[in-house]
């Protein structure tokens, strides 16, 4: 499962998530920065259902099928 942080919030937004999952879920998930964008990433299925309910108001899901490369919001 894939995220995108909105815009305007950095890394300590990042590392609240991080901090957050690794305290409550699996604990498998990675971040990484793209052309401005900050992705998280979440390989857990439990992880992803976190950053769904806990964290909607920061993160978009993404959808990797999507090919025109926009942001969803």
């Amino acid at each position: 499962m894939k995220f995108i942080l909105h815009q305007g919030l950095g890394y300590s937004t990042v590392h609240q998530i991080g901090d957050y999952l690794r305290s409550h879920g699996a604990g498998r998930h990675w971040i990484e920065r793209y052309r401005g964008d900050i992705f998280v990433f979440a390989s857990d299925q439990a992880d992803g259902v976190i950053l769904r309910n806990e964290f909607a108001g920061l993160l978009d899901a993404v959808n990797d099928t999507e090919t025109d490369r926009t942001r969803r919001r």
